[in-house]
């Protein structure tokens, strides 16, 4: 069967063509999206010394110390447990010696 050069000069070429045009412009949205992206960042450092970088520094200590608060978390859990254990130890020790002395 012979190649039909018609069909492929009006349908495969032009698809070719379209899919190398997107990958062209994939190209150029990864540059221009860099070149956006190291701007900002140096406007954002030149502009760092004033009010952003307090704000910076307030997000960051509040960071830390959420982060110290996640290891007091399980202690305090544990905490809890150990209280809730004694309560109701002292709980059923009241219970039994009230039935005993009712007897």
């Amino acid at each position: 069967m012979p190649y039909d050069w018609l069909w492929i000069e009006n349908v495969v070429f032009p698809l070719v063509g379209m899919g190398m045009g997107v990958l062209f412009m994939f190209g150029v949205y990864r540059v221009a999206m860099r070149w956006i992206d190291r701007r900002h960042e140096r406007l954002m450092t030149e502009r760092g010394s004033g009010a952003g970088a307090g704000e910076l520094q307030q997000l960051r200590a509040r960071v830390e110390a959420l982060e110290d608060s996640v290891g007091r978390v399980p202690e305090l859990e544990e905490r809890l447990d150990f209280a809730e254990r004694l309560l109701t130890q002292a709980k059923h020790d009241r219970l039994g010696a009230g039935g005993e002395s009712g007897r």
